[in-house]
Parts: structure tokens; sequence; C-alpha cells
């Protein structure tokens, strides 16, 4: 048993060793990963630092806007060894992006879990199979899957509050950072500091989205 465990443990360092890379522009410092072996101790892991994305910056990078309900989730691994996740995602709406017979979208993250190794790297966004969510993705197409814009700031989860549709952003695994005007890093608030009435950021997209293309897909 212990044998299998340092094995486990051997492959999870090597796939640690090949996320030492950068995700976006928008990526600060290099990408701070944990790797949790199952059946081993966890330990804590350290947050990504991250550019603090503001809604109109979200908007300007994303390909698609979609609104809707993850179907199902599944975990693949990479020729280079690295762990990712298919996410499944039915259309509700669609804000930007042109997709007219098209009812789900793919959305890929990093991460997730193949077997007896699972492999968590912080910033990265997480889905639950069945809520709904508002996401703003990238660089996909008809054959490739899309991928959120920012690592985590780019998934919006919804929620019934007393009667009441909500978005919250995702912030897990990340410490959102910008310059300010005389050059330094400062905490950012990110694109939605608080939680929002789901039709009133829609609304809100609607005019960003207007007055950016010049028009939106309703």
């Amino acid at each position: 048993m212990w044998a299998g465990s340092l094995d486990a443990g051997r492959r999870g360092l090597q796939i640690w060793e090949m996320l030492r890379f950068k995700l976006l522009p928008g990526l600060i410092g290099p990408l701070l990963a944990a790797l949790l072996l199952v059946g081993l101790p966890a330990s804590p892991a350290n947050g990504s630092i991250v550019q603090g994305l503001e809604l109109h910056e979200l908007v300007a990078h994303a390909d698609r806007i979609v609104l809707g309900r993850v179907l199902f989730s599944e975990s693949f691994q990479h020729a280079n060894g690295q762990i990712g996740t298919w996410h499944r995602i039915e259309v509700e709406r669609e804000l930007r992006g042109r997709a007219p017979d098209e009812q789900e979208v793919i959305v890929e993250t990093l991460g997730g879990q193949m077997g007896d190794i699972a492999m968590r790297v912080e910033g990265a966004p997480s889905f639950r199979v069945g809520e709904r969510v508002l996401v703003f993705v990238r660089d996909g197409g008809p054959d490739t899957a899309f991928r959120p814009v920012g690592m985590g700031q780019g998934v919006m989860r919804v929620r019934r509050e007393q009667g009441v549709e909500t978005v919250t952003q995702n912030r897990e695994g990340m410490m959102l950072m910008r310059r300010n005007a005389q050059g330094r890093l400062e905490r950012s608030l990110g694109a939605l500091p608080q939680s929002e009435r789901l039709d009133a950021l829609l609304s809100r997209l609607r005019d960003i989205i207007e007055q950016n293309a010049g028009g939106i897909d309703e």
C-alpha cells in the first residue's frame, strides 16, 4: 500500500512541475498549484495571484457569455500528464456568441481526478452538476472546449435567495490584484464585489455589450 502511495506521490510531483506556466496576460505571478493525492493528508494550498478584471474587461475578453445549467463533468489527462475536466453546460441564454443550433457549451478547466490522483489548481474554477452559472469563456470553437476568462473570475454562480435570483462571482483560490495610477499593486474588488440580482447584472451586461459591439444576441 505504501509503495502505491509513493508512486502516486512521484507522479503528482511530476505533474506539479509541469504546471509552472502563465495562463493569461492578466496573471501577475506564476500559477501556484497544489496536488491532492487521494488517501494522503492534504496541506493548505496557496492561492494564485491574479489580475482582477472589471466587468467590462471580462466582457471584452470573452468570446461567449452564457447563462446555463451544468449537466455533466468528466476529467481527462492530457498527453503531457496534466489533468483537466470538461463541463457540459446547457445553454439557457446566450448573451454573446451566436450559435442558434447549439444547445450546450463545453468548458474546460484545469484540475480534476483520474483514478487515485487528483490535481487541484488554485484559482481554477470548479462546477457542480445541476448548478446554474453565468460563464465568460474564450478560445473555443466547434471542436475545441472553451476556457473561463481570468481563471475563476469568469464563473458566476446563480442562486435563489428569498425568492430572488442572485449572482456571486467565484473567488476561490485567488488573490485579485491590480496596479493603481502610481503603478503599485493593490487589492482588487473584481467584477462583482458582492452578490447582485441576476436581472440587474444581465441588464448591465447588455449595456456593456451594446456599447462595445453594437448589439447583443437575444
